[in-house]
């Protein structure tokens, strides 16, 4: 499904984004894989390594699924490098780790959420998803207001030095 801005131009829909899912098991990555092109998500790809995802992170997914221990380096260690590549990603850990201070580091580093690998690690990520879709259109109308009342402002700013300059001219 494609909606349309006023002006015509196509907006991608929330199933567009680009999701790349990290995990050295394969059975996960083919099950996660799996759950999120039946959710409508099309634009997947996944990594078995972290060196291997990193080497693709200049294709700048919207969203990353994440696993903590992928064998050649932590997840916290992929965290910190995508963060430092661009803060806009969003991660999403997900991880068989029940440890809190593995969980508290990930959020502290910038991941959206920490969710455990266990029976219901899909509907987990579905559910994940949905509140970091209505977090990112949150952003955007901020950001689209943000732009708007510094333009006002600067429209305002404007004429007052236009008006101020014009009466200090007309005595």
């Amino acid at each position: 499904m494609v909606s349309t801005k006023s002006n015509g131009n196509k907006m991608a829909t929330k199933t567009d984004s680009k999701i790349y899912v990290v995990d050295d098991d394969p059975f996960y990555l083919a099950t996660y894989d799996k759950h999120l092109r039946a959710q409508g998500y099309t634009n997947i790809s996944c990594f078995l390594s972290g060196k291997d995802f990193l080497e693709q992170l200049a294709d700048e997914p919207e969203i990353v699924i994440l696993d903590h221990d992928l064998g050649d380096m932590t997840g916290l260690d992929v965290l910190k490098e995508i963060k430092r590549f661009n803060t806009n990603i969003f991660v999403i850990f997900a991880s068989a780790r029940q440890q809190p201070d593995i969980a508290t580091a990930s959020l502290k580093n910038g991941a959206f959420d920490y969710i455990m690998k266990d029976d219901n690690v899909l509907e987990h990520i579905t559910s994940t998803l949905s509140k970091l879709f209505v977090v990112q259109d949150y952003l955007k109308k901020k950001k689209r207001n943000n732009r708007f009342f510094f333009f006002f402002s600067l429209i305002v700013a404007t004429l007052m030095i236009v008006s101020f300059l014009h009466d200090m001219l007309s005595h």
